[in-house]
């Protein structure tokens, strides 16, 4: 018995070859409904995107034939002869969600897109199949086969391109573990399994610059149920409630985080920081990482519970349970929006200043940067302030010559800011000329856990010339790290790999601590009533320093 092909129809009318074109798409969406991968009978639908219709929007819905899984719909689209058409077909889940076709034409550069050439006024495609991958449906589920295939990938790419593979691990023992994970991956698992086999190994490159990314892909079908608190992680090994993504939370900020789920606050961050990758292993910069991504992290390692049941100690009172609802990644992703700030804040009744800097990632806007740096000691010197206090909380580091011009204005006489000729920052190998304004006064840094890369570089020029106070707690970032990162698409999992990459970026300092960050000379972080009180501790810390010593000078 011949089996009859079912075909999905999709006509679009035109009259006009210079104005509108009649194309009729055919799509055939039987081979998904029987690998159960698409369920109408739940209202998941089916629509076609492209450039004709800016690549977005529902108005293009196909509607089905039950009997034999076509799909239909007429359009009129405005094309004239010669232009490309490109489009793709996307499911619309039934919780709104959007999987896209993954490459139906990996000929096409880019984001393999289908295309043809409008040349008649009517045409019709050849019969298409809707293209998909694993990411279709949660659980994203691997072959063992293709899960090998992305760790060799991996590992090559480690082993070939980081400039300074073995600095931190020897090569003997970077081996074994590579081997070692590599066994792991012993039968079909999901992906967070397999990130967790392979991000344990990347973090033990100590590199902060190389690390595992989660494709966006995993987090448009990932279930939407995260942890829903914000969460500040001590140094003295307890996590305080900072606040929550959700109006609903029942936790009171200032609580101190037990655990979740039956699990200790100290196992989870064990657990989270054992895949973290930091220069030199610095525990500063993983628990800040962990508490940045606090939410994610926990789904990768643990899962998307309905309800998430903590202990906590609200603030003077004794430990309770609760059970609190999930939120979604929208939810948070629209609460740690993070746009960089570049200020100067004069404090009233003192002569002092803040100067905040939460980035120096302006590598496409160097002369921005500048012209702000020169505003900003131009306004320093004429307000006689003699107390400035530079705020490099957060920030995760950028371009040397952003940071090497602040530098000139804050160094005592010309020295190098890297050790080293390194290919585009060649100059920087060389004396940095001290600015016509340049700072004489005291000097204030506030600094903590992810400052990171280039900020590294930065405060350890300022600590080895004592170029002023640090305040606050231990950088991320040592005066040594890579750099150049290259990122690359695993084939299968799509997980993104981030490699350092050419060399090793070092400070022109000597006798440093390679596995630490820098210390601060006033060692200060929010304790828990300075989280309900909602008070920066760490600014107020120094700005009662500037006051204590203007009484002693007066």
């Amino acid at each position: 018995m011949v089996r009859p092909i079912l075909l999905a129809l999709f006509v679009i009318f035109s009259s006009n070859l210079h104005g509108q074109s009649t194309i009729t798409f055919q799509l055939n969406m039987s081979p998904l409904i029987e690998k159960n991968l698409f369920h109408p009978e739940k209202g998941e639908k089916v629509f076609v995107r492209g450039n004709f219709n800016q690549w977005n929007g529902d108005d293009y819905q196909l509607s089905r034939n039950a009997e034999s899984n076509v799909y239909r719909a007429a359009f009129s689209i405005d094309f004239s002869s010669g232009d490309s058409l490109e489009y793709k077909f996307i499911i619309k889940k039934e919780d709104d969600r959007i999987y896209w076709e993954n490459k139906p034409n990996p000929e096409n550069p880019d984001y393999a897109n289908r295309i043809f050439v409008i040349t008649e006024t009517e045409h019709i495609l050849p019969i298409a199949v809707f293209d998909y991958d694993e990411f279709i449906q949660y659980p994203f589920v691997f072959s063992k086969e293709k899960l090998q295939q992305d760790f060799a990938q991996m590992r090559q790419a480690v082993e070939e391109i980081h400039p300074a593979l073995y600095d931190y691990t020897e090569k003997e023992t970077l081996d074994l573990l590579f081997d070692h994970q590599y066994k792991l991956i012993d039968q079909n698992m999901d992906l967070e399994a397999f990130y967790g086999i392979a991000s344990t190994v990347i973090s033990k490159i100590g590199c902060g610059h190389t690390k595992l990314w989660i494709p966006a892909e995993y987090w448009n079908m990932a279930p939407s149920r995260l942890f829903p608190l914000k969460l500040f992680f001590s140094n003295k090994n307890k996590v305080f409630v900072i606040g929550s993504y959700s109006d609903s939370t029942p936790v009171p900020v200032g609580s101190e985080l037990l655990s979740i789920n039956n699990q200790t606050i100290g196992n989870i961050n064990k657990l989270l920081e054992s895949r973290a990758s930091s220069d030199g292993f610095i525990k500063a910069y993983k628990s800040k990482r962990v508490e940045k991504q606090f939410a994610q992290d926990y789904a990768l390692c643990y899962g998307y519970p309905d309800l998430f049941k903590i202990r906590y100690i609200p603030p003077g009172e004794l430990e309770k349970e609760t059970e609190l609802t999930p939120v979604s990644i929208d939810e948070i992703n629209k609460q740690t929006v993070r746009g960089s700030e570049l200020s100067l804040k004069l404090i009233e009744n003192g002569d002092a200043a803040v100067l905040n800097i939460n980035t120096f990632a302006y590598y496409d806007r160097v002369p921005m940067f500048r012209a702000f740096i020169d505003s900003t000691f131009g306004v320093i010197r004429d307000q006689k302030i003699e107390n400035l206090i530079l705020d490099l909380r957060g920030n995760d580091g950028g371009d040397p010559f952003c940071s090497s011009y602040l530098f000139s204005y804050l160094e005592q006489s010309p020295v190098p800011y890297f050790a080293g000729s390194f290919g585009h920052y060649e100059s920087l190998a060389a004396p940095i000329p001290l600015s016509e304004n340049h700072f004489t006064g005291n000097l204030f840094t506030l600094i903590d856990g992810s400052g990171f890369s280039t900020t590294g570089h930065f405060c350890a020029l300022l600590k080895y010339h004592n170029i002023g106070k640090f305040v606050g707690s231990e950088t991320g970032a040592t005066f040594t790290c890579t750099g150049s990162v290259r990122y690359i698409d695993l084939k299968n999992t799509k997980l993104i790999l981030g490699t350092a990459q050419k060399r090793r970026y070092t400070a022109a300092v000597k006798n440093m601590d390679r596995t630490r960050g820098i210390l601060p000379d006033y060692p200060v972080e929010p304790a828990q009533q300075d989280i309900i009180d909602g008070r920066d501790a760490v600014l107020d810390s120094v700005i009662k320093l500037i006051a204590k010593e203007n009484e002693i000078v007066h």
